[in-house]
């Protein structure tokens, strides 16, 4: 979420691994913990996590440690899925009433629009998405993707956003998001897409297929804010 044609490809492999059938649970190092590193509290094996995926994995060994943990963590809520003491996915939840992540993020993901309509504690955002190359199985995920659904119903968010990686567009589709606007060019380099969850949608997550389904818990709320989404964004489905 990279900018050579290998990388392109290693994500790519990684997408297609997490479809893989999920073999039985026989490692040693025990059944899966799903928490919440909440702001200020240490990121701990996250740290150790993200350098193995976004840096050794990649074959940038040499960049600098600002890569592996910003200013933003010190804001935002980490949900971490973790196999004994050992951190095996991650990801970093935020809300658009910060500043630094407004400053960050507003522009690309046009908050403005959201921000007529809804109070921005209500539009969530995920980044920092990173799962351990031999824990890269379905069930591994929807953990991690699951806890994240709940930790936004807990705060009463009403929508979802990420970049995403033309080559985890497959996932993330599963789990409901949809392109709401077109591919963004980050400074970077990178193409991304720019995705959206509408938080308790149930008619479109069963249409999907979604594991979140069984999460949802105000179905009406869901159906008033993806009718709202579609009227204010040409969504890309």
């Amino acid at each position: 979420m990279n900018d050579s044609a290998a990388t392109t490809h290693r994500h790519a492999a990684a997408a297609a691994s997490l479809y893989a059938p999920v073999p039985a649970m026989t490692d040693p190092g025990g059944p899966l913990q799903v928490r919440r590193i909440l702001p200020g509290e240490s990121l701990g094996d996250v740290q150790r996590l993200r350098r193995e995926v976004y840096l050794l994995e990649q074959g940038h060994e040499r960049t600098r440690s600002r890569r592996i943990v910003d200013g933003l963590d010190g804001s935002g809520t980490v949900i971490v899925v973790e196999q004994g003491e050992q951190a095996v996915g991650s990801l970093r939840m935020h809300d658009f009433a910060s500043p630094a992540v407004l400053v960050e993020y507003g522009s690309l993901f046009q908050v403005d629009a959201f921000a007529h309509t809804l109070p921005l504690q209500q539009l969530g955002i995920s980044t920092r998405f990173a799962v351990q190359a031999e824990q890269r199985m379905q069930h591994v995920v929807d953990t991690l993707v699951g806890e994240a659904y709940r930790y936004a119903q807990d705060q009463q968010m009403r929508y979802g956003l990420m970049t995403c990686d033309p080559a985890f567009h497959g996932l993330f589709e599963h789990y409901g998001f949809r392109e709401y606007l077109p591919p963004a060019l980050l400074r970077s380099g990178d193409a991304v897409l720019r995705m959206a969850l509408v938080i308790d949608d149930a008619e479109h997550l069963q249409s999907c297929g979604s594991p979140l389904l069984k999460l949802v818990r105000d179905p009406v709320a869901g159906a008033a804010a993806r009718g709202w989404l579609q009227r204010n964004f040409r969504l890309l489905d």
